[in-house]
């Protein structure tokens, strides 16, 4: 069987120069691997298929037979590392809470733990209609909501086609 540290040995200089970050690398029993990457500007086709060839040169088919997926991390994909908070900061995102509830709003800030790597909680800027006293028409305003990132289920950006 392939093991992941195998894996990331041999891609581990080819995501450096390409600036890419290893998301997730997956590899089951039958040797089928799964790899998601990610970078500030996205991952190219090209990319992918770049560190799929350096993978396929390094293993002799005729030795172990494996299945090889390499892919971006997509758009729809909830956030997982600080690079996703990073790159999607002042974008829309769409937060769904451990109770049930979800809500839009900008990213506008994060915190992280002292390891400054892992996310601690959120600020997020979301533009709502209240009806203000003396008022006809309910009048546009922004609420700040600040949010602890273990009330959080999954987070993920709203896309703009």
């Amino acid at each position: 069987m392939i093991s992941k540290q195998f894996i990331q040995n041999i891609i581990k200089e080819e995501l450096s120069n390409l600036n890419i970050f290893l998301i997730d690398l997956q590899i089951n029993s039958s040797n089928s691997i799964k790899i998601l990457l990610d970078s500030e500007k996205g991952v190219k086709i090209s990319e992918c298929a770049k560190i799929s060839k350096s993978i396929e040169h390094q293993i002799d088919r005729e030795k172990e037979d494996f299945d090889l997926e390499v892919s971006s991390y997509g758009v729809f994909s909830p956030f997982k590392i600080l690079l996703h908070y990073k790159k999607n900061l002042g974008k829309e995102v769409e937060v769904f809470l451990v109770e049930g509830q979800n809500f839009k709003g900008v990213l506008n800030k994060f915190e992280t733990l002292e390891d400054n790597e892992t996310v601690s909680s959120l600020e997020i800027s979301q533009k709502k209609k209240k009806k203000i006293e003396g008022k006809k028409k309910k009048i546009e305003v922004e609420e700040i909501i600040n949010i602890n990132i273990e009330k959080i289920k999954k987070i993920r950006l709203v896309p703009k086609f």
